[in-house]
């Protein structure tokens, strides 16, 4: 994989959110690793499958009812940009530098036993950080029952 932008509310490279299961492996290939996801809501009928790409560091989330679609992304590819940087060379501070000079001040922390959670709900981005390092990045979409993008 060569296109390694994080685009919050749009995807991540070539893989954008929307996308069927059918057009990511068109693209990606057959994940390492794939598994049906317990509802979050108990009686919600949406479906949600996860799809680990471990060669590209990159998780994909799809969800739906009759047609799965792209709902979150995660990586941990060192070399994943946002918004022109190598966000894994970053620090806690540095992130949130970075999302300042480009619009976004407003985000919650979360903070529990040595990690720490910076959340932009506007752009649903998560940045997670293990004693200071980073360690994930998140990024989604909504999906409605019907699975399409609200």
């Amino acid at each position: 994989m060569e296109n390694l932008i994080i685009e919050p509310l749009k995807g991540y490279g070539d893989i954008k959110f929307g996308m069927s299961i059918d057009e990511v492996v068109n693209v990606f290939g057959t994940p390492s690793n794939h598994e049906e996801l317990e509802p979050i809501i108990e009686g919600n009928e949406i479906t949600s499958v996860l799809y680990d790409y471990e060669d590209l560091a990159v998780s994909i989330c799809f969800e739906g009812t009759d047609k799965m679609l792209v709902s979150s992304i995660s990586t941990i590819n060192e070399d994943a940009t946002l918004f022109g940087e190598k966000i894994y060379e970053m620090n806690r501070n540095q992130v949130i530098d970075l999302m300042k000079k480009n619009g976004y001040k407003e985000f919650d922390e979360e903070e529990q036993e040595g990690d720490t959670c910076l959340i932009y709900d506007e752009l649903m981005l998560d940045f997670y950080f293990n004693e200071g390092e980073l360690i994930d990045v998140v990024w989604g979409v909504l999906v409605d029952s019907e699975g399409n993008i609200i």
